[in-house]
């Protein structure tokens, strides 16, 4: 129970549904992929704090300030010590203490850590489209070869991010002749389900339309969730189960295909298909707005960045003279 709201228990019985329907209201608030991580980030701090004999609500600055630094001992990168900051911060307010994450001595280590460690995140490898087409060519035949043929390609052909691929139903695709229009009804620079429609071209090399309809077909999925998982166990055989992928699954099914087409898994993740959509169409000299129509980024610094890369040797200074 948030600590704004009173316990059921003592309020009025004509209030209990309402303040039900508040704690529903603020737990959604934040995304089940956040929810999920901050749940994760609280039990590596107190499975610390436990080992110590160190009281976790509330925590001290100084617990606190001493949990980052273990971690970051442990080789944790900062973003993922800010993240767990942050949980931290979540659990307090939610118990309606002040948060130990907003004093000094915590900032002050935090920013040690970052000047020491760096902030650099680590860079996936882009499947640019070569390389998707590579991945394609090592899915079989078999329900979870289509599958996979399916995700990857209409993964690339959004530049769509994980979350986003899990989320889809078939409703939310429209066919045409082009391609296909997606609705993504919510999205992480869309948290209030405005909703967002990015066009999909077919393409004459990763035929989207061609392996989602493939991958529909086989696995008699006619509404509901497009990319779901199959089961595992051998005496029912290839079967399709109801429940969507995880976004964790769209990440393993990258590294595997990756795999499977002679690249390192190592340098692929869920994000590698997105990247890779970015990083070819600024190769093909798209230009920075149409680029950002299909992956809705806000911030044109980012899809620079991405160009950048992508002419880093084109009309360099020292091509005159080197």
């Amino acid at each position: 129970m948030h600590a704004l709201i009173q316990a059921p228990n003592r309020l009025p019985a004509s209030l209990q549904a309402e303040a039900e329907q508040v704690q529903r209201f603020i737990k959604a608030r934040h995304a089940d992929a956040t929810r999920r991580a901050y749940a994760s980030d609280v039990l590596a701090f107190k499975a610390w704090a436990d080992t110590h004999d160190l009281p976790v609500l509330p925590a001290a600055p100084e617990t606190v300030a001493m949990f980052i630094s273990a971690q970051a001992g442990l080789g944790k990168r900062p973003a993922t010590l800010q993240r767990r900051l942050a949980a931290i911060r979540h659990l307090h307010r939610e118990s309606g203490l002040l948060s130990p994450t907003d004093t000094d001595l915590v900032s002050a280590a935090m920013a040690g850590i970052r000047r020491t460690a760096g902030t650099a995140q680590r860079q996936v490898a882009p499947a640019t489209a070569d390389l998707v087409e590579r991945m394609l060519l090592a899915c079989d035949e078999g329900l979870q070869g289509r599958r996979d043929r399916a995700l990857l390609a209409l993964g690339f052909g959004g530049a769509l991010r994980r979350s986003e691929i899990v989320a889809l139903n078939v409703e939310d695709i429209e066919v045409g002749p082009a391609g296909l229009k997606v609705h993504l009804r919510r999205s992480k620079t869309d948290q209030d389900g405005a909703g967002q429609q990015v066009a999909v071209l077919d393409g004459a090399r990763l035929r989207v339309k061609v392996a989602l309809a493939d991958w529909l077909a086989v696995a008699g999925i006619t509404a509901g969730p497009i990319f779901r998982r199959l089961a595992s166990d051998p005496k029912v055989g290839g079967r399709v189960m109801p429940a969507a992928l995880t976004d964790r699954s769209v990440a393993n099914i990258v590294k595997r295909r990756a795999e499977q087409a002679g690249l390192d898994p190592q340098l692929f993740s869920g994000h590698s298909l997105r990247a890779g959509f970015l990083t070819t169409a600024a190769a093909s000299g798209a230009s920075l707005f149409k680029m950002m129509d299909v992956s809705r980024h806000k911030k044109v610094d980012t899809i620079r960045g991405y160009i950048r890369q992508a002419e880093q040797f084109k009309d360099h200074a020292g091509s005159g003279f080197m």
